[in-house]
């Protein structure tokens, strides 16, 4: 189960959606804001035309710096939803957070059988009609591949089929160090997360954009904040410190997203940690899980052990952040076998 923030659903919210719900509904679109700790209606549009032609309208809701969720009106006889989600790059980190554990809440009050979609973006024009479109896309995207795509999934089933063999073969070399390049802002964080100034760096892999964009950057305080800070709709890539010598590199991929975004974000995780490593960044640890529910304090200890270079070494405890020491000063370690 995801972690929750606690944040519950206005009763102004739910009696709004409940109407949206009957025979007297008008709306397409409602805003929702976390205010004073609720979940609150902020704003609306009304039903115009066709759900394309209202979505012409959603961009303007949108702030520069402030995330919300959408709660949008799908073309349907029967009252089905879109849940979207807005957390734009220069949004604070703590609402970053906040609107990521807070979703799982809104759509248990207003009743998950009611969202059939939902979707993810940090810029306006991702929810355009353009942006939906190219949503659905994705979402659809287990019709058939191209020839390069079966190629690739076909090489990422050989990975998975050789995690510890000590050599691989060219098609998979050559695959395994492409990555799409990092944003800027991801470059900076990386450089931080080297130097010592943050703990956790989160980043998403963008495949309309073809950048890893930045997500977070910060200081987490225990290892029980890790799985909340992680959001359970999008494939992630993390880095954290796990103590002040052990680096981890973290792939989380939901199960519910697409057959693509699956297949780009491990196909090209090879790539991002060799990106790292040429940042500076030892990767120590590599670890995958399919939802960030299952990043427990118990399963980053039991990584680390796996992976240590002996079986009697104590277990580690989640301790506060320590600045890590410089490259030059930190024990040599063993490389990180390929997964």
């Amino acid at each position: 189960m995801a972690h929750q923030s606690g944040i519950r659903v206005s009763e102004e919210l739910s009696s709004k959606f409940r109407v949206e719900l009957s025979e007297d509904a008008t709306l397409r679109t409602i805003k929702v804001s976390i205010v004073d700790e609720e979940l609150q209606a902020t704003s609306e549009h009304r039903l115009q035309g066709t759900l394309l032609d209202d979505l012409a309208q959603v961009p303007e809701l949108l702030g520069e710096a402030e995330p919300c969720y959408l709660l949008i009106r799908l073309d349907s006889e029967e009252s089905r939803w879109l849940l979207a989600t807005y957390v734009p790059d220069s949004a604070q980190v703590r609402d970053k957070m906040l609107y990521a554990s807070t979703k799982a809440s809104l759509t248990k009050a207003l009743g998950e059988s009611y969202f059939v979609d939902s979707m993810f973006g940090t810029t306006r024009k991702e929810f355009s009609p353009e942006g939906y479109q190219q949503h659905r896309r994705h979402v659809e995207s287990t019709a058939p591949l191209t020839e390069r795509e079966q190629e690739m999934i076909r090489i990422k089933d050989m990975e998975s089929s050789v995690i510890d063999a000590p050599t691989m073969d060219s098609r998979r070399s050559h695959v395994s160090q492409n990555a799409y390049p990092l944003q800027d802002q991801a470059k900076e964080a990386m450089q931080n997360f080297a130097n010592g100034t943050v703990n956790f760096v989160l980043l998403r892999v963008d495949s309309g954009d073809e950048l890893v964009k930045l997500v977070s950057a910060e200081t987490l305080q225990s290892h029980e904040e890790l799985a909340k800070a992680i959001p359970t709709d999008i494939p992630t890539y993390t880095l954290y410190w796990y103590d002040s010598t052990t680096s981890i590199f973290i792939y989380a991929c939901p199960l519910t997203t697409s057959v693509r975004e699956r297949m780009v974000c491990s196909t090209f995780r090879r790539g991002f940690t060799k990106s790292a490593s040429d940042m500076g960044i030892n990767v120590d640890i590599r670890l995958e899980f399919d939802s960030p529910a299952e990043i427990t304090p118990a399963a980053l200890s039991e990584g680390v052990s796996d992976k240590a270079p002996s079986a009697q070494s104590p277990a580690i405890q989640p301790p506060k952040f320590k600045r890590p020491a410089p490259p030059s000063r930190r024990p040599r370690t063993m490389p990180a076998p390929s997964s």
